[in-house]
């Protein structure tokens, strides 16, 4: 739940950021003012970077930052692509021995909890597609747009993994 509200705060303050970037900036205006952002004189890309290494918790996003150090943004897109497609398996895996799990069980309400369990799998692929393009879409066309997209998937997925394994 942590990593959710921290991927909620970096892509509320991403559209914050932007909105204050079409505001006009006196020239002599600094990025770092008594240690608080100014995000209208930095790109979006930038901006995910400070709010990510300044010690806001960002799940796979944070990782990706932590992992690549200063290497091109290309190595960035490849690390949360491989994080995604890894959460992905481990999610579909859970729903499986989950779904295995509800078979076994001999009750006549089991065909129900099969039927539900699949429904609610679907709600959640649909919240998941819905909110992490609103989270890419927050950004207002920011050069990370589509990392906020896939960290907020990861993000989502492993959660998701997390509450079919238990």
């Amino acid at each position: 739940m942590k990593k959710l509200v921290s991927v909620i705060v970096i892509a509320s303050s991403f559209a914050v950021g932007t909105a204050c970037a079409q505001m006009p900036v006196k020239s002599d205006t600094s990025e770092v003012v008594n240690g608080a952002v100014n995000m209208a004189t930095i790109s979006a890309g930038t901006t995910a970077k400070i709010a990510v290494t300044s010690g806001a918790q960002a799940g796979s996003l944070n990782e990706c930052y932590s992992a690549i150090g200063d290497q091109p943004r290309t190595a960035l897109q490849s690390c949360l692509k491989d994080k995604r497609s890894k959460a992905m398996s481990r999610m579909n895996v859970a729903y499986q021995k989950l779904v295995a799990r509800t078979k076994k069980i001999d009750s006549s309400a089991t065909a129900k909890a099969l039927t539900s369990l699949n429904a609610s799998q679907k709600a959640f692929d649909g919240f998941k597609d819905a909110e992490c393009q609103w989270k890419g879409d927050a950004v207002m066309g920011g050069s990370g747009a589509g990392d906020i997209l896939i960290s907020c998937e990861v993000d989502l997925m492993r959660w998701r993994a997390k509450q079919l394994a238990e």
